[in-house]
């Protein structure tokens, strides 16, 4: 019986802050129309625990790293929300915000003939994912999120004006997710199967963590799920620890020296990597077995410091990497 993998592509713009001295940033956020201060808006960096929300004056105060890059995230119910490069933004800066055009009904050219629950299934099992027990990571508020699947190019579409909330027991974190897109591209078997053929997240996430003390079933989890993150694979590629940090390379059912079809050159802080394969599988620890394939003629690919890549509709992982989603993802601040 041939496996069917599921192509995972998760990208949320987040990056990594490295270590050096602490700035403090304050500003206001206001109405763009009525120049109005707005209270309690989401500030903060993205894919991180580090956030904070504006008082009634529409001030916050942020503290950061002058190498900060992950993006610092403006949001707010009912308004756009807005992407800053920190270390652009000067004291007193004002920030304005503008509401979001009013829906005014969406348009469908044929008919969604797929029913809500049976979309939300999927949904579910694509964006929260299946290598978690369900009562382990819940949406707290599904009632925001809408759904639209298209019979002629069988993708099921989410959209939500609203923060998802998800309450992340296995890991601890309760998740707030500012969802950009979402698209699973489906396909269905003569039997009336759902099979995933690619999933493409985009958003901004910030982590709280749900207890004073990290509590050492989540620390125990946290290692694991880190272990066997792409950023983990991504970041012993770049740095040529392969072997080091438990991973080996295999082409056509053989072990290969980890390297062959890598091309790997130094540029400054980022490197940048050519498969000269079509497919490689990667093992981690021995048993935990991932494929990785370049999805256009131009296999290269962009790591920075911090283990992200890009551009990341580029690759696309399957196996236990492909299988990883929300449930699995870790803060890019979360240190072991």
């Amino acid at each position: 019986m041939k496996k069917n993998y599921t192509s995972f592509f998760l990208y949320l713009s987040l990056f990594f802050t490295a270590i050096s001295y602490a700035q403090t940033l304050e500003a206001y956020v206001l109405d763009q129309k009525t120049q109005e201060p707005l209270l309690g808006v989401s500030i903060y960096f993205d894919g991180t625990t580090i956030g904070t929300t504006t008082n009634e004056n529409g001030k916050f105060s942020i503290d950061y790293k002058p190498s900060t890059k992950s993006p610092l995230v403006v949001s707010y119910i009912g308004y756009e929300t807005l992407l800053f490069d920190v270390r652009k933004l000067e004291n007193g800066a004002k920030i304005y915000m503008k509401l979001k055009p009013q829906a005014l009904g969406t348009v469908y050219l044929e008919n969604d003939p797929w029913s809500r629950r049976k979309k939300m299934e999927i949904f579910k099992r694509e964006f929260i994912g299946k290598t978690v027990e369900p009562y382990l990571c819940q949406i707290m508020n599904l009632d925001d999120i809408e759904l639209v699947y298209n019979p002629t190019t069988q993708k099921l579409n989410a959209y939500a004006d609203k923060p998802i909330i998800i309450k992340n027991k296995y890991l601890g974190y309760t998740v707030s997710y500012t969802m950009e897109v979402f698209e699973a591209d489906l396909r269905l078997t003569t039997r009336g199967d759902v099979l995933t053929r690619s999933v493409y997240v985009e958003g901004a996430t910030f982590y709280t963590e749900r207890n004073k003390r990290v509590r050492r079933r989540h620390r125990k989890a946290r290692e694991k799920e880190f272990g066997e993150s792409v950023l983990y694979f991504m970041r012993s590629l770049a740095k040529k620890q392969l072997t080091e940090n438990g991973f080996q390379i295999f082409r056509k059912g053989f072990i290969v020296p980890p390297y062959k079809y890598f091309q790997i050159t130094p540029m400054g802080e980022d490197t940048k990597v050519k498969l000269t394969a079509d497919r490689l599988v990667v093992v981690y620890d021995r048993f935990q077995k991932s494929f990785l394939t370049i999805l256009d003629t131009e296999k290269e690919f962009i790591i920075d410091k911090y283990g992200n890549y890009s551009p990341p509709r580029k690759i696309s992982f399957g196996g236990v990497l492909g299988d990883k989603r929300i449930a699995n993802t870790l803060p890019l601040d979360y240190n072991l």
